[in-house]
């Protein structure tokens, strides 16, 4: 379980196999690929032979001559991977995203929850692991101790080496498993949370623990509740993908990174240029060529004694018997700076267009590599239409989330919001692929001339409800005017 490389232990699969589920495992070769290349990671395989560069060096041989010795390093990246999978989530989450429900207290409610519980940064952590991995997910996991009558709500995230679907069709996963590492009393332990529908129709969330050496242990020696019934009939969960289709597996419940199709190329591309040009850097470095005058002194027995010169010294003993009438001579190479610049260039062009961004995006002349909002949206039509898409995917993971949140906070914890709380919706902040600034204007101005409802800028911009909207305002709700 330590380290950067979870596994689900054999116990975990187990106990799920002994309640009558078939875990799905198809995938897990893919998942594991990806997060070797995310995190650049790996004792073996295609990642770690890519990263690293065999080379030889000559040393003299016991019989005189000279042998080859190998050697390798490791080469330079960019972490273009990871890179992609950050870009995405800071383009899709931040704190200027809203959820807003119809009913007002739930509204409240669902606000300040957001708010006091970082949701918004640790999501765009989310974001990120899932698009790394092909599948993310938010799980509800109340705080229901043996010890502690008081039950608090809060949410934990898995990515796909963690998230076990016991039941899926075409429209989503409707049963799941969720696996980590978890700290109890001071021990290092696995922990199996089963999220499947009850006999009652609702969703009861089991647990189950497991030592370091993959044994079960009794939840509630450690004070917690086995099982517990949310008594929500919507699922107390929300998976997080890509908007790409799994091309990979046939009806997996499973994503796809959002890299992968850069894997064969662009990916490799461009970590093989950014190399070149570091190499050629150092390559081209200013050497300096001494006579053996300049390098060896003379001791007090009449005998020349050579000053060594360090490892990483750029200095060098000229040949015996050149002819070099110099005592030094300074050979400075000339850099191959253009033409590595234009291959690097090309490599991160294929690379934002293969992940979805588009070819300007990772454009070395552009500070930070991104575009400003007005060029974004006038130049790049693919990454606005990629955008959304994602968005459209991760909407629904968060309403889902968020409804079983306002219903378990009515029902355990006793929270005043409304039971009927409407409908949930969640806006993204696209200030970067779209000119917030400009459209806010052209409303105040459609408002002036009385084309657009005032109520209508709050609705819009800050995620109120129509009724909050209109009541802040001064008009009445069932009031039409302007």
């Amino acid at each position: 379980m330590a380290g950067t490389k979870f596994t689900i232990p054999d116990g975990a699969q187990q106990a799920l196999k002994e309640r009558g589920y078939t875990p799905d495992s198809s995938m897990a070769g893919y998942i594991e690929l990806w997060w070797q290349w995310y995190t650049r990671n790996a004792e073996s395989g295609e990642v770690h032979d890519f990263y690293s560069v065999p080379y030889k060096v000559s040393q003299p041989a016991k019989d005189g001559g000279t042998s080859r010795i190998p050697k390798s390093r490791r080469r330079l990246s960019l972490d273009p991977a990871a890179r992609a999978c950050q870009e995405w989530a800071s383009l899709m989450l931040n704190e200027d995203t809203v959820i807003s429900v119809e009913e007002p207290k739930a509204n409240d409610w669902i606000t300040e929850w957001a708010d006091t519980n970082d949701f918004w940064p640790t999501g765009q952590q989310l974001v990120e692991r899932a698009f790394a991995t092909g599948t993310g997910a938010w799980a509800l996991a109340p705080n229901i101790a043996v010890r502690d009558e008081d039950t608090k709500l809060r949410l934990r995230s898995y990515d796909a080496r963690m998230i076990v679907p016991l039941s899926w069709d075409d429209e989503g996963v409707t049963e799941c498993a969720f696996c980590s590492e978890v700290h109890v009393d001071g021990k290092a332990m696995c922990q199996l949370q089963i999220h499947s529908v009850g006999e009652l129709g609702t969703y009861t969330i089991e647990t189950l623990l497991f030592d370091s050496e993959g044994d079960p242990v009794n939840p509630e020696d450690h004070g917690m509740i086995g099982k517990w019934d949310s008594r929500c009939a919507t699922p107390t969960f929300g998976i997080v993908k890509p908007a790409i289709g799994n091309a990979l597996v046939d009806s997996s419940p499973y994503g796809m990174a959002v890299f992968h199709r850069a894997l064969a190329g662009a990916v490799q591309g461009v970590d093989i240029a950014y190399d070149a040009m570091m190499q050629e850097v150092k390559l081209t470095e200013a050497m300096v060529f001494m006579d053996e005058s300049m390098v060896d002194v003379r001791s007090s027995d009449g005998k020349f004694v050579p000053v060594p010169l360090g490892e990483d010294d750029r200095k060098f003993v000229t040949l015996a018997g050149d002819g070099n009438s110099n005592l030094y001579e300074v050979y400075s190479p000339q850099i191959r700076t253009e033409p590595l610049r234009g291959a690097l260039e090309v490599a991160l062009a294929e690379f934002g267009d293969q992940t979805g961004f588009g070819k300007d995006y990772f454009a070395l002349d552009k500070s930070g590599g991104l575009r400003t909002a007005t060029e974004v949206s006038s130049d790049n039509s693919a990454l606005m239409r990629n955008i959304k898409k994602h968005e459209n995917e991760l909407r629904r993971a968060i309403q889902r989330v968020a409804a079983a949140l306002i219903t378990c906070a009515r029902i355990h914890c006793g929270a005043d919001v409304e039971e009927d709380f409407g409908a949930i919706s969640v806006q993204f902040d696209d200030s970067i692929i779209t000119d917030t600034q400009a459209e806010k204007a052209m409303m105040l101005d459609e408002i002036a001339a009385g084309v657009v409802p005032k109520w209508m800028y709050l609705e819009h911009f800050y995620g109120m409800s129509e009724d909050e909207a209109k009541q802040e305002v001064g008009i009445t709700v069932d009031d039409g005017g302007f």
